[in-house]
């Protein structure tokens, strides 16, 4: 027989795989679901068995089979599919002792996240522990929680091309700053600037929230620009990654404090506004991140300004 307190447990496992299965999740519900998993070592190890369920071959043979009666087993207090699922589920128990591995794996993870950068003036790629892929912009780093229940990255500066390994269970959110971003597989881009930042999706769907309960959906092929209060939608993205992967930065009435932005995080020679407004200018154009020169002379040729060095770098003036 299995104790009140157990039985509970398990139920609100159940409930808490089914809903991280969904494609997007909102970042109340993954706040809500950290704050369960690490109120009591049990709903680790609940979870854990009941994700393991959800993934599992047998599971989804026993869906497909026709209904038998199983009177030995009694189903937690679900709504109807759900308690269907778990009734199913519950025959392949003992099925499962093989998640217990992932406990022994847990602690460690939780006290040390993964860092990982890239140099100035140079792009680096690195696959995750769950086989997500990761190309860093010159000069980006992130940090990286893996645990047996989520996948947790904080985008610590820089930009980022996120190719996420698709899992039913445990969702993949990145945290940069002004935006968070929730999947389950897709791929997308995140560029992290100084009190800003822009999300581009290219594969899947992405939720974006941005505090204060603003959150939108974005589907491939569009993206959004946060800054302050201000939310500016983006259309028109195509190509399996961004162009700054193969060196370029494609501007679309893009504010040229981002291309400076860019230019900075691989030049030899930091490039400054000598006055800040300078930056709000914007450039339409195709600007090869290799060349800040020739991408400043078009700067300097299209809004008539001027370019000169000091001891300091190079700087963008009227």
């Amino acid at each position: 027989m299995i104790a009140p307190d157990l039985r509970a447990i398990d139920e609100a496992a159940a409930l808490w795989v089914q809903r991280m299965a969904l494609p997007v999740q909102d970042s109340a519900t993954a706040a809500a679901f950290d704050r369960w998993i690490l109120d009591d070592p049990r709903h680790v190890e609940s979870y854990a068995r009941m994700a393991q369920l959800w993934q599992s071959d047998g599971l989804r043979q026993a869906l497909l089979a026709n209904d038998a009666p199983d009177t030995a087993f009694t189903a937690p207090h679900l709504p109807d599919a759900a308690h269907r699922l778990w009734r199913r589920a519950a025959l392949l128990i003992p099925a499962v002792a093989a998640a217990m591995l992932l406990l022994i794996v847990a602690p460690p993870l939780l006290r040390d996240p993964l860092r990982y950068a890239a140099p100035a003036g140079a792009m680096h790629a690195v696959t995750l522990p769950d086989r997500s892929r990761v190309r860093l912009a010159p000069g980006a780093q992130i940090a990286v929680r893996i645990t047996p229940w989520s996948r947790n990255v904080t985008l610590e500066r820089g930009q980022a091309f996120f190719d996420v390994a698709h899992e039913n269970v445990r969702g993949f959110a990145v945290d940069a700053g002004t935006a968070q971003v929730s999947v389950l597989g897709t791929a997308f881009d995140i560029d992290r600037l100084d009190g800003e930042a822009v999300v581009r999706v290219y594969r899947g769907t992405v939720s974006v929230a941005a505090g204060a309960g603003r959150e939108w959906r974005l589907s491939a092929g569009s993206g959004i620009a946060l800054r302050g209060g201000n939310a500016i939608t983006i259309d028109g993205i195509t190509g399996p990654h961004p162009d700054w992967a193969d060196g370029w930065f494609d501007a679309n009435n893009t504010p040229i404090r981002q291309l400076i932005a860019h230019l900075n995080r691989g030049a030899a020679v930091p490039v400054r506004l000598a006055d800040p407004m300078l930056g709000e200018l914007q450039v339409s154009g195709r600007f090869r991140l290799s060349d800040p020169d020739d991408a400043l002379g078009a700067v300097a040729a299209i809004h008539d300004l001027k370019l000169r060095r000091d001891t300091h770098g190079v700087v963008l003036s009227r």
